[in-house]
């Protein structure tokens, strides 16, 4: 029986910790949706003008490596305590994207 060290099961449950906050922001984001209530009408004015398209390079990467990160970290089981904690700062990094994105977006569809 080989027994981990204390920071190669700290990776492994943040890193679990973080999969799952992310899955329930997603869940969180698509409320509106399956609410109704004539969403449809409060979407109608809204608008994104990025006077920069280059500022959507940085969060597609950021997502691109959530995903590559996801896949390695899911395919080894959390084996590798570097990659563990290499996808728990990607994830934090998006959490944290995600929802000063959502604080930005709510007041424009619940107004």
């Amino acid at each position: 029986m080989t027994t981990l060290s204390k920071n190669h099961t700290m990776s492994k449950f943040f890193a679990k910790l973080l999969l799952r906050l992310f899955i329930l922001l997603l869940l969180f984001s698509l409320t509106p949706f399956f609410i109704g209530q004539g969403l449809d009408g409060r979407l109608h004015h809204i608008f994104i003008n990025l006077p920069n398209k280059w500022a959507l390079i940085f969060p597609a990467i950021l997502f691109l490596s959530f995903l590559t990160l996801l896949i390695i970290t899911l395919r080894t089981k959390y084996k590798y305590t570097d990659i563990n904690w290499m996808f728990v700062l990607n994830s934090t990094i998006l959490v944290v994207y995600l929802v000063l994105v959502y604080v930005r977006i709510l007041p424009l569809v619940f107004h």
